[in-house]
Order: structure tokens, then sequence, then C-alpha cells
């Protein structure tokens, strides 16, 4: 390919991305919707079309697809103890098209349509033959009620409608706090954690103490002394912000598609995990109940589909930190064979160590006393967490018409039936998603 062949290339790519920037709009009107007041009151005339699997295939894939093994261009330890960048957090070496802290890949779609409530497995590129792992959960779409503080309340006259194909990331936060809690309670970060509601105790980790001859650095003056509450906030945000970025594609590859829709803020995600069955079963998180008086329950996984790192899920709290060095350090780990490694070079002298037993040890005397102060764990923060939703349907082209100029509706949107649905009449049901290609 010559240099201008290639400035061709770059300018068509750069400039496909700005007009998907440009035009992007949260576009909510959709076939088959109603907008029951106001001055935009409208009614569809048109019947609900529900996406094909072509199309879900797009969207899952933008959101959350593998792209094979990431770079892990990081610095590494070679021996305990090394101030030298702790590499070795990064918790896997498989790539997806949103980046994860940790790459922890912790991020995880549920979705709802017509038939069924899905959860979404591995994720292949759409146009490798490859189907998507889809796990059917139940039939019939979830049903959310509409009414705070289930869902909000300037969504309910377009949510989850017939029609339309609704996504729910969901991460596990806890995870990802086990990883990180192995950074900050390393010989390299040395960070002590205070406990504020129980009179600044060291959350169990008294032994650690620079003062007394430890690690960690428990003298405020060196900016390395946290709350608890801090910590949990910190790291939650920290995991959470994948879900933006996961709705982000999938909102770009809408557009591109020519698809309505957009992100969403949800309602009360705690019950849209399953907190209380009695009104409705959400997706069927397991809520583990705190003997301690006055702390909430916490979602802790769904049995043999998704389970966290924590009790009831593993015997005990140290077990779940155990299984995690050994997830990246043990016989099987990514770390332990070169092989298993993204770059070429597999030298003896690419040996990357693991963690300093003293980090270790501290991790598992904080759990602890974070288990048995709160009953739980994170002490403060949800170990599964949904804050916002994306959604995906066909719009209803003569509502933008009516209210707003031509050109609110791009090009693309306008033959988005005749390019992507030409196989299928418009109107006709899409192909299962229970159908070939797809795995119970």
């Amino acid at each position: 390919m010559t240099t201008a062949e290639c400035q061709i290339s770059k300018s068509a790519a750069v400039h496909t991305l700005l007009d998907l920037l440009e035009q992007r709009k949260t576009r909510r009107f959709g076939c088959g919707m109603e907008l029951p007041a106001g001055p935009l009151r409208y009614q569809s005339t048109a019947p609900p079309i529900p996406l094909s699997q072509e199309e879900t295939r797009y969207l899952l894939f933008a959101g959350v697809g593998e792209t094979g093994r990431h770079l892990a261009d990081m610095q590494y330890a070679s021996r305990p103890g090394r101030e030298d960048g702790q590499g070795m957090a990064i918790m896997n070496f498989q790539g997806r098209t949103t980046p994860s802290a940790c790459a922890a890949n912790t991020t995880k779609l549920f979705l709802s349509n017509d038939e069924g409530v899905y959860f979404a497995g591995s994720m292949s590129h759409p146009e490798s033959g490859v189907p998507p792992e889809l796990i059917p959960l139940q039939q019939g779409r979830l049903e959310i009620p509409r009414q705070l503080p289930y869902m909000l309340s300037f969504n309910q006259w377009y949510t989850n409608r017939p029609g339309t194909l609704y996504i729910l990331p969901v991460t596990e936060v806890a995870r990802v706090y086990l990883n990180l809690l192995l950074v900050l309670l390393s010989e390299e970060y040395g960070y002590f954690i205070v406990d504020s509601d129980h009179g600044n105790s060291g959350c169990g980790l008294d032994l650690f103490r620079r003062s007394r001859g430890g690690h960690l650095h428990d003298d405020p003056a060196t900016n390395r002394v946290m709350t608890l509450r801090e910590l949990d906030a910190a790291i939650s945000d920290t995991a959470l912000q994948e879900q933006g970025m996961v709705c982000q594609n999938m909102f770009l590859m809408a557009q591109a598609m020519g698809l309505g829709g957009g992100i969403q803020s949800v309602g009360s995600g705690r019950h849209l995990l399953g907190l209380e069955p009695r009104i409705f079963p959400g997706l069927g998180f397991h809520f583990a109940n705190s003997p301690v008086s006055g702390v909430r329950a916490n979602p802790m996984g769904v049995a043999n589909l998704w389970e966290g790192p924590c009790p009831p899920f593993v015997s005990s709290i140290e077990e779940a930190v155990l299984n995690l060095v050994e997830s990246k350090f043990g016989a099987g780990g990514i770390y332990t064979s070169p092989a298993s490694r993204p770059w070429i070079t597999q030298d003896g002298r690419s040996h990357i160590a693991s963690y300093d037993p003293r980090a270790i040890d501290a991790v598992i005397h904080f759990c602890n006393y974070v288990y048995k102060t709160y009953g739980r764990f994170p002490a403060h923060a949800d170990a599964f967490k949904t804050v916002i939703a994306f959604q995906a349907h066909h719009l209803d082209v003569s509502f933008y018409d009516k209210f707003y100029p031509n050109e609110s509706v791009p090009q693309t949107h306008r033959d988005h039936l005749a390019a992507w649905h030409h196989e299928h009449p418009v109107g006709e049901p899409a192909v299962s998603l229970l159908h070939e290609g797809v795995h119970p």
C-alpha cells in the first residue's frame, strides 16, 4: 500500500468516526411506542420490530467483544518487594473492545428482549462465524415495574418496551477490589486503612504498621492513610467506569447501524439484580444478609452462572484471596508460563515475581476484619453492581419528521430497514436467540 493510499485509508476511518460522534444523539421514540403527554405527544402506527440475531451480535461485540490478547505492556516486578510498577496487577491477557481496570473484564451483560432474558458469555467478532454464547435465563421479557424506585419516571414510557433490546451491564466489584488490595497493601504502595465507623481502628492491619516494624505507612503525614469508606468508594468507582465505556461502544455501534436508543440511568440497581423477588425477580442474584444490625444485604452472584469470590460461593474470604493469587501465580496461572503471555520474547530472564507474602497476609487480615465486623465484603460497596443500561430499537421516523427538522434523523437510520432486514419483511419476528448458534 502506497503512502497516498494509507493517507486515504486513515482519512476515511477518521471521518467515519467524526460522523458518528457528530450524529450521536439519543433517539428514544421507536416503532410501536407512545409518548403519552406533553408537546411531543404521539402514538406510533408502526408495529414493534424486534432486533435480529445479526443486529444483536454487532451490538454485543461492540460492548464486550473478545479481540485476542491485549498487549500487557507494563513494568513487572522481577523480585518480591522491588518497587518497579506492579505490572502483575493485570488479571488476565484477554483483550476486549472496552478497557477494564486491571484488565479484569468483570463487567458482563444481561439482555432482555421479547423472547427472553439472557446472560452474555464469550463474544467473538460478529462476522467470524463463531456464534455468541448467550445463556437463556427465562422466557419473556424482564418485567420491571414502571414506577419509582424501580424505573425512573422519565424513562418509563419507552424503556424495555416490545421490540426493544434492553441491555444491563453488571460489574463484579469484589474481584477487582481483592486484586487492588494486593497492590495497595504491598511494600511498594504501603497504604494503611482505618475504619472511621469504628474509632479509626486499623482494619486488622495493626501487625503491619510501620510504627510497629511493618511495611504499611500508618503516619498520616505520608498521605498513605485512608479510611475504609474512602477505599470502598474509590475501588467501586474504578470498577464501575467500565459500564459507561461498554454502553458508549454499543451506542456508537447502534449509531453506525442506524438504530435508535441510548444510555440511561437505571432506577434501583439492587432491585434489578434481585433484591426483593417478591416485588420482581430481577436478574436472580443471591443477596447475602449480614448478621450485623444495620448492614444491608450484599449481592453475591448467580449460582452456577456467575459466582462471586466471597461466601457463600467460597468457604471463606481467605480462600477468595488465595484463589486470586493462584489464578495468577499458581500452576495454571497466567504469569507462571511464559508461553501464556502476549509478547514474543520468552527467555529465562522474563520471570515475573509473585506477591510478597507480607502483602498477601495483610490482605487476608484486612478481609477477615471486614467480614467479621460487617458480615459482608466489601463493607460499604456492593460485590456486584449495575448503574446504567443501554437500549436499542428501531426508530419510528414519522415521529421525528413531525416534530424535528429533517436532518435530525441521519440517512443511515432512514435506510436501516432496507439495509439490515432485506431477508425478513418488516414486522416478521426476528430469528430466536435460542435457535442455532446459541448455547443454552
